[in-house]
């Protein structure tokens, strides 16, 4: 008998034809996003919401055996078995419910989560020097990491180390080489790894596409320290 298989992954649709045998399947309450696009798949078929008696996931471990989904786990794909009055069951195969959401958040904000990383290896030279980027480039007021969309500022971290001596060291952070009121701040007071992260809400801090970000360390003469790791985390509009 022939069965009718429908495959949309991502949202993309990939429609094939093959024979199946009857398949027992484990009934469950889909989610009311997913069991609307299972209907969508079917209604471009020419299958109305009318003719379905019954949806229901298909068991990943008891597949019909005309299915072979070899290298895509369950959390990738799930399937449905669509049952159309005294017809030949239809079966929709479409993201899983896990990938369903995950891809659901990214598409709904429009916003990617990236980071930028700063550092300098050793102790630091000067009392007030720039740090560099990932690629070992130093930073300065007009160099640094060039953004390609909108965004925001919305976290900063850094790791150091106080060598000797005691005072307070600022890490700051600038856009087009003006200073934002957003840094970590330290008191070496102490010899040792130390460690400071901030966050704040989108739209605070806002930069536009082309804006330049960079990052310095201020400190005072009595405090020696080294290996400034610094993270700065950014949101960017699709």
């Amino acid at each position: 008998m022939e069965k009718r298989v429908f495959f949309k992954k991502l949202f993309v649709f990939l429609f094939g034809i093959i024979l199946v045998a009857g398949v027992l399947a484990e009934t469950t309450n889909l989610d009311e996003n997913l069991e609307g696009i299972v209907t969508d798949v079917l209604s471009k078929k020419g299958i109305s919401d009318e003719a379905i008696t019954n949806i229901q996931q298909v068991d990943y471990n008891n597949l019909p055996n005309a299915i072979n989904i070899e290298n895509i786990d369950s959390t990738n794909l799930a399937i449905y078995e669509v049952e159309i009055g005294g017809e030949a069951p239809v079966y929709v195969i479409t993201a899983s419910d896990e990938l369903f959401e995950r891809t659901s958040r990214t598409l709904e904000t429009g916003r990617e989560v990236s980071f930028l990383n700063f550092g300098h290896e050793g102790e630091m030279k000067n009392k007030d020097e720039f740090l560099s980027t990932a690629t070992g480039v130093e930073t300065s007021l007009e160099k640094g990491y060039v953004m390609m969309r909108d965004g925001s500022i919305t976290g900063i971290s850094t790791n150091l180390e106080i060598v000797r001596g005691s005072g307070e060291i600022n890490i700051i952070v600038y856009i087009n080489g003006k200073e934002i009121e957003f840094e970590n701040n330290f008191v070496g007071d102490s010899e040792g790894v130390q460690k400071d992260y901030d966050i704040q809400s989108e739209e605070t801090v806002r930069f536009e596409a082309g804006d330049v970000i960079s990052v310095s360390v201020e400190a005072n003469a009595d405090v020696v320290y080294k290996d400034v790791i610094t993270m700065i985390e950014i949101v960017t509009i699709r």
